[in-house]
């Protein structure tokens, strides 16, 4: 017999896809609750897929299934010690979404059709307070969303999910059952056969810890000790409700940025954007549930709000300038009334005053076409991934 080398039990198997254990609302039983009547119909064939299911039934049918010891450490925390489960009558809302973009651009538009401010700081997910604003955060999305969750490293991704917990049994229903919306941020275009992103909007998942990421952020999680892990941990009593855009950003470019690449960039953006504001009324919805507010529908009934930061800047290796006035204009484009870039520091002042005058000056080109082009023409280069 052939000698072999040691044969290892460190390999994880997932389970063959089966039938969903948990009762499921699909797209076409959601489609009106998305796009309100006479409203909004020229976007529905952007919609590919969608589906609600109740958050206690998906997070006991559905455990999250931690490897990392330090993650196992801080699950046992949240489950034994704090007893926590999403409350009964929760529903989460997953969404797919087609990439689109417009021809033109959105008639008058000017620097203060959106908001943008800048912020020297990180997600805190705290409400605005105002009742008719829908807030909703980033994921800086690998294109298998939530695949690397339950190892060592403790990156932007993983942390959303450690923190709102019940996003790792959304990722087990992803690989256990034969689900319509699928785990991946980004698709094949049947003509060309070329990668397209199709962004993933979670609606209504609940943030339950805190994690000071100071010192266990990155790789430095897995090498932290348990006292380390209890100073970063912080319970909250009363979750907070949140509102996710999972986006991927191309990777590990190298020199001057395509127009394929600038389009594709914009292009994310654009439809994660766009879709969050479709998403609104629905939304809204599913996070007052419980809250008294007021009926108000159609075009100006809520408004929409996204807290982004360095998405595929870092790791990834993107340029920032490009990355924020990407943002910017698709925000624009999208008529969300307001984009906040959390930039942890000042470091990078230089970069979004850059950008800012990038983006003045292209939202005066109407057609959409021609704005990539300008962008294309700055020569705006890719920089080296930090391998965080």
């Amino acid at each position: 017999m052939a000698a072999h080398s040691r044969f290892t039990d460190d390999i994880w198997c997932t389970p063959a896809p089966s039938e969903p254990q948990v009762s499921v609302r699909k797209i076409d039983e959601l489609r009106n609750e998305i796009f309100l009547q006479g409203y909004q119909g020229e976007f529905q064939q952007a919609l590919f897929q969608a589906e609600e299911m109740k958050s206690k039934d998906l997070y006991e049918k559905y455990s999250p299934s931690f490897r990392d010891k330090n993650k196992q450490f801080i699950f046992k925390y949240i489950n034994e010690v704090k007893h926590y489960c999403p409350s009964p009558d929760r529903s989460l809302l997953v969404t797919r979404w087609k990439p689109f973009l417009p021809n033109l651009t959105p008639e008058n538009l000017s620097p203060t059709s959106t908001k943008v401010t800048f912020e020297a700081n990180v997600f805190k997910y705290e409400t605005c307070g105002d009742n008719q604003t829908v807030e909703w955060y980033l994921n800086f999305a690998n294109h298998d969303l939530f695949a690397f969750y339950s190892g060592p490293l403790l990156a932007q991704d993983e942390l959303q999910v450690l923190e709102c917990v019940e996003l790792a049994a959304l990722r087990e229903y992803f690989v256990q059952t034969v689900n319509t919306v699928g785990s991946y941020t980004t698709g094949s275009d049947k003509s060309t056969h070329k990668t397209v992103p199709t962004p993933i909007l979670i609606s209504n998942t609940e943030r339950v810890i805190n994690m000071d990421t100071n010192k266990v952020y990155g790789n430095a999680f897995a090498k932290a000790t348990e006292r380390q892990l209890i100073q970063a941990c912080v319970y909250l009593s009363q979750p907070q409700t949140v509102n996710l855009i999972a986006i991927e950003a191309p990777s590990h470019g190298r020199g001057s940025y395509t127009r394929e690449q600038v389009n594709y960039i914009i292009t994310t953006c654009y439809v994660g954007f766009k879709a969050a504001q479709l998403l609104a009324y629905k939304t809204h919805a599913l996070n007052t549930k419980h809250q008294r507010s007021s009926s108000r529908s159609g075009k100006n009934g809520f408004r929409t709000k996204i807290h982004t930061g360095w998405w595929g800047c870092g790791a990834y290796g993107n340029n920032r300038q490009m990355m924020i006035l990407t943002q910017m204009l698709a925000a624009y484009w999208a008529q969300v009334e307001e984009i906040i870039f959390h930039t942890q520091t000042n470091e990078y002042d230089k970069d979004i005053n850059a950008a800012r005058e990038i983006v003045e000056k292209l939202l005066l080109e109407k057609n959409v076409d021609r704005a990539i082009d300008e962008i294309v023409k700055l020569n705006l280069q890719w920089e080296r991934s930090n391998n965080t």
